[in-house]
């Protein structure tokens, strides 16, 4: 288990709060995003498997999302921020920020917001996990 028990632990009580999507299996979830091009760690399609998209804190737009998050999925994300942004996110669009930033995975794993206006990026966290047990509402 990527995410370990005890976030998993936290993750369902935030589930139980905020309502969970439809889950997408493993298989599903790369055959998906192979047209993107981009690496999901392990972690990510472990959370999408158990709960879909959901807000656990932070949001995580899959397929099927929760209806917290409405029906925008994490390809139709990714498609938008690489128009507007171009070659300057790589990975896969879980977020915005709410300011119209893309929260995203890189290929490495890492967390990142990008901004919109001047195409910089920052580090969130490390790991997409990381990311999660940062921000989790438990």
């Amino acid at each position: 288990m990527t995410l370990g028990d005890d976030l998993v632990a936290r993750l369902e009580r935030a589930v139980a709060r905020y309502g969970a999507g439809t889950p997408t299996p493993a298989h599903e979830v790369e055959a998906r995003l192979a047209p993107l091009g981009v690496v999901v760690p392990d972690d990510l399609v472990e959370l999408v498997g158990r709960w879909g998209g959901c807000y656990v804190g932070v949001s995580v737009h899959a397929w099927d999302n929760a209806s917290i998050l409405g029906r925008e999925t994490c390809v139709d994300l990714t498609l938008a921020a690489r128009a507007q942004l171009g070659d300057v996110v790589t990975g896969l669009v879980i977020a915005d920020d709410g300011a119209g930033n893309p929260i995203w995975v890189a290929d490495d794993g890492r967390v990142l917001r990008t901004d919109a206006d001047s195409g910089e990026s920052e580090e969130l966290a490390p790991s997409f996990r990381a990311f999660l047990a940062d921000n989790v509402h438990d």
